[in-house]
């Protein structure tokens, strides 16, 4: 496979320059920090998740969470790669995209300074809490939550914003650079003796500023159910592809 792939990428990238492949940061994810807060969503949120098409529909703004107690002193936080890259070019198989996409992963990651996290619990609880008022106000909260469809087909999920991380600025860094000064990205894959080189395409725009701002954002997928008296109830989403999450995101 590996040898099949190394052929794949020569044939691909003979005469290959820098402007031959794009990457978008926006709304990718890195271990440690969570979700590139492009669209500054906060903790709350509340979206349907349709993994096969790849799309979000906001359902509310204000599930009622609990913040975790205590306040961590701020600090210097780094990512340790990143997911959920969008990448722009022409590839022969989606084997070499996703290959040369985790490349780009490894040699980039977000510092977030000054940072400090603001997790939430209790987030079934503050699902059922607005289900159960909007009901009570005589709301078609069952229409309005697409419960049916969410309840009765694979690979549709409740994703709720479920912990912020606020820094007074977090930037984009590859090898000793930082922010507008990260062009392009080169990376080495199996099987080609030159280095790709990728062209940071939102690089520029994934930069974040200003005093406890929200620059990175977790959330909790989540599965409907229906359980006794076919109340509305909620569990762990699993089988979710996090990739088409990001993918979702950036089409908002």
């Amino acid at each position: 496979m590996r040898a099949i792939l190394g052929l794949a990428l020569a044939a691909l990238c003979a005469g290959c320059h820098g402007g031959d492949f794009g990457a978008d940061l926006s709304f990718s994810r890195s271990a440690g920090l969570g979700y590139r807060n492009a669209g500054l969503f906060n903790p709350g949120t509340l979206y349907l998740f349709d993994q096969s098409t790849a799309t979000l529909i906001r359902l509310s703004d204000d599930i009622p969470l609990q913040r975790r107690p205590g306040e961590a002193a701020p600090t210097t936080l780094t990512s340790t790669r990143i997911d959920g890259i969008a990448l722009t070019g022409t590839f022969p198989n989606e084997a070499v995209k996703t290959e040369i996409a985790a490349a780009v992963g490894t040699k980039v990651s977000f510092v977030a300074e000054n940072a400090v996290r603001d997790d939430y619990q209790s987030v079934y609880t503050g699902l059922a809490q607005a289900y159960r008022t909007g009901t009570d106000a005589g709301e078609d909260m069952k229409g309005r939550w697409y419960v049916d469809e969410v309840v009765g087909q694979r690979g549709k999920y409740y994703v709720v914003v479920s912990g912020i991380v606020r820094a007074d600025k977090a930037s984009l860094v590859v090898g000793g650079l930082k922010d507008d000064n990260v062009v392009d990205i080169s990376v080495s894959v199996p099987g080609l003796a030159t280095p790709v080189k990728v062209a940071v395409t939102h690089g520029r725009s994934v930069n974040c500023s200003g005093k406890s701002a929200p620059c990175f954002f977790n959330v909790s997928v989540i599965k409907p159910y229906l359980g006794p008296e076919k109340r509305l109830a909620f569990r762990e989403g699993r089988g979710v592809d996090l990739d088409r999450l990001s993918e979702a995101l950036r089409k908002l």
